[in-house]
Order: C-alpha cells, then sequence, then structure tokens
C-alpha cells in the first residue's frame, strides 16, 4: 500500500511546503496557542508506568476539559496506550463508545506516551489536503482514518530533502504536524 501512494505522489506539489518546513514549524509551534515550553516540558514528564494524572497534565496543555470517564474507561484506556505499538491503529477499534468519542484527545495521549504518534488536528488535515493526502474529517476515533493521517504525515516525512530535519527538541512528528498545520491554515 505504501509503494502505491509513493507512485501518486506528486513530489512538484511538495516542494513549496519543504521549501518552508522550519519556517512553517516556527509559526507553529512558538505561537501563543501552542504553548511551546509547556509542550517540551510534558514530553518528559510523561513516562511509564503511565498514570492519570499524566493523562490529566496532557488534557490540560491541549486545552481539554477534564474527563469524566468512569474507572474502567480510564483503565481501558491505559491499558490500550501500553498495547498499541507504532504504526498500529487497529487497537483504536477496540475501545469503547465513552473512550472513543474525542479522536484530539486519544491522538494527544498517544503522541505524548509514544512521541510517534501525531496529534489529530484539523489545520493540519488541510496542510496534507494542500499537498494531495485527503483525510476525512472525523470527531470519533476511527482507526482508518487516523491510521491514514499520520501514515500520511510518515510519508511526506520520508521524502522530505535533509534540509527539513531541524535541530530541535521535539520528534520528528511533531516537527511535521506543526509545519503541516501552518501550512493548512494558510488558506
Amino acid at each position: 500500500m505504501q509503494a502505491f501512494a509513493l507512485l501518486n505522489v506528486n513530489r512538484q506539489r511538495l516542494k513549496p511546503f519543504f521549501e518552508r518546513v522550519p519556517e512553517l514549524f516556527a509559526a507553529h509551534h512558538h505561537h501563543l496557542s501552542q504553548n511551546d515550553a509547556g509542550y517540551e516540558e510534558l514530553l518528559y514528564r510523561v513516562y511509564r508506568p503511565y498514570t492519570e494524572h499524566m493523562l490529566d497534565m496532557i488534557d490540560e496543555w491541549m486545552g481539554h476539559e477534564t474527563r469524566s470517564w468512569r474507572t474502567e474507561v480510564n483503565r481501558e484506556v491505559m491499558l490500550m496506550l501500553y498495547a498499541i505499538r507504532y504504526p498500529d491503529t487497529l487497537l483504536l477499534e477496540s475501545l469503547s463508545s465513552d473512550a472513543s468519542s474525542d479522536l484530539k484527545r486519544i491522538s494527544g495521549y498517544l503522541h505524548f506516551m509514544h512521541h510517534t504518534y501525531t496529534i489529530w488536528d484539523d489545520d493540519t488535515r488541510k496542510g496534507l489536503a494542500k499537498l494531495g493526502f485527503e483525510i476525512p474529517e472525523s470527531e470519533n476515533v476511527d482507526a482508518f482514518v487516523y491510521g491514514a493521517y499520520i501514515s500520511s504525515i510518515e510519508l511526506v516525512k520520508e521524502l522530505a530533502p535533509f534540509t527539513c530535519f531541524l535541530e530541535h527538541d521535539v520528534p520528528r512528528q511533531r516537527l511535521f504536524q506543526a509545519a503541516l498545520a501552518a501550512y493548512g491554515r494558510e488558506g
């Protein structure tokens, strides 16, 4: 499937984005709404064994309301976070309706606990669409939609020239997700 995607990538369409990755990343990551220092600190404050307090810290950074999940739902999410392995997303299909009602929240947990999954973001989807990768909207967790989202970002990352890879404390997935979000906001 990835070989098919590679054959259908319009590399000319990617060039203007690749030329601007450092600038786009800085525009998004260092924007006041992103709390870049809080993000970078949180990368080191979330570690195994995971706790509900760590989920609370992620929720706070992302601006989510306090979770009102039952104990069983918290346990279910924690078990999924321990069991899932990048780039797998199919395990998300097993989440209950309570746990799978907010894709952005779950993607944030995956990002901070694994550093390889990307945070779900509408602006990032728009940036991917500008590059030819159409990802449908979704508020609820959809393993296939989220899987296409992270695979598309991974593909963009793999095709990027070395000049896109900044020396920074953030994971490369965040670097490209942030750059794509800024690119998508440009209209």
